[in-house]
Formats: structure tokens, C-alpha cells, sequence
């Protein structure tokens, strides 16, 4: 039991990690005080431009990789079906960046580090809900929109490809949690008021 609860004590810490901050701060920009105010990958790619909204997506998927990596080193001391703990896993890592620990329990969206975890636990499922957000967003000309639909998708897709019935489950509250923290892009898109993906610096 210790193991696990260390396990998943790690695993949210190394999703608290921002590397939005990592990347913008150096640069004299802070985003969670401008642009939206959300420290992500899309709103590191309005202030800064396009190359470093990807530097930050890549930093915020591969810390929820690297924690299925040490979950997997782990599994053999663990006493609990393997399926439980990695989706333990990629649970926490997501809600470290949702809630980070060294941004006072605030954070980012959760939607890249979703992706880092779920392209390890069910890589088909996962490619298809990205096709089903490029197309979204392609479609739509909001990031959100392909973040909602992509997010909300994914623990049906998971469920048709018969992956673990706790990967479904974890896809599913993730996504719950996802959403509430695009409720204000939501009430922006109702309003007409969202920023599309076009305005994203070069």
C-alpha cells in the first residue's frame, strides 16, 4: 500500500510540474496574467508564438509519460492489477497539472498531459480522439472545441477498442474535470467571445 500511495504521491508531483512557466518566465512573460490566463500550451503559443506553445504541450505530455514509465518500474512491488495502477497513474499526473501543487493548486487544462497518459494506456483510442480534435478544430477554428469534443470522446473510444474497463473510468472523470475547467472558454464560445487557434502567434 505504501508503494502505491508514494507512487501516485509522485506521479502528481511530476504532473504539478509547469512548464508553461518554465518556458514563458525566462522570457519575461507570465501566463497566467496575460493572454488568458492560463498557464498551457495554447496560451504559451499566443504570447510567445507557435514554437514554444509546442515546447510547452511537449513538456506537459511527456511528464504524464514518464510517470506511466516509473509506474510500469513499480508494478512488480505493487500488490493491485496492473490496470488499476497505471490508470491510478495517469490519473494523478493529470490532476497534478490541473491542480499543481507549485502553483498553489491551480493549473492548466489538463488537456496535453491527457493526451501523454492515454497514448501510453490505449494508443489507438487516443489517436483517434486527436483526429477527432483536428478536425474540430480544422472545422471550428477553436482549440476548445476540439479539447472538449476530443476529451469527451475519448472513454467511448476506449470502451469500443475493450481496453481496461479502469481505463474507461479514468478517461471518464478526466474528462468531467477537464470540462469544468473550460467553463469559461465555454460561456466565451456561447458568447461569441472565443479566440480561434488562427490568432496564435507564428
Amino acid at each position: 500500500m505504501s508503494n502505491l500511495i508514494f507512487l501516485f504521491f509522485l506521479s502528481y508531483l511530476l504532473g504539478s510540474i509547469p512548464f508553461a512557466l518554465i518556458v514563458s518566465l525566462p522570457q519575461g512573460v507570465d501566463p497566467r496574467k496575460e493572454g488568458s490566463k492560463n498557464p498551457g500550451a495554447t496560451n504559451v503559443a499566443r504570447l510567445l508564438g507557435k514554437k514554444w506553445g509546442i515546447i510547452t504541450f511537449l513538456g506537459d505530455s511527456l511528464k504524464g509519460v514518464f510517470a506511466l514509465f516509473i509506474a510500469y518500474l513499480f508494478l512488480e512491488k505493487i500488490p493491485y492489477p496492473k490496470e488499476l495502477v497505471l490508470a491510478g497513474t495517469a490519473f494523478f499526473a493529470v490532476l497534478g497539472h490541473l491542480f499543481s501543487i507549485f502553483l498553489k493548486f491551480k493549473g492548466g487544462k489538463g488537456v496535453a498531459t491527457t493526451i501523454g497518459v492515454f497514448l501510453v494506456l490505449a494508443p489507438k483510442a487516443m489517436l483517434i480522439s486527436l483526429i477527432i480534435f483536428f478536425i474540430a478544430v480544422f472545422i471550428s477554428n477553436y482549440v476548445s472545441v476540439g479539447s472538449l469534443l476530443a476529451t469527451a470522446l475519448l472513454p467511448l473510444n476506449i470502451f469500443l477498442m475493450n481496453y481496461p474497463s479502469e481505463y474507461i473510468i479514468c478517461s471518464f472523470f478526466l474528462a468531467i474535470l477537464i470540462w469544468i475547467k473550460h467553463k469559461d472558454n465555454i460561456k466565451r464560445l456561447l458568447k461569441g467571445e472565443e479566440k480561434t487557434w488562427r490568432k496564435i502567434k507564428k
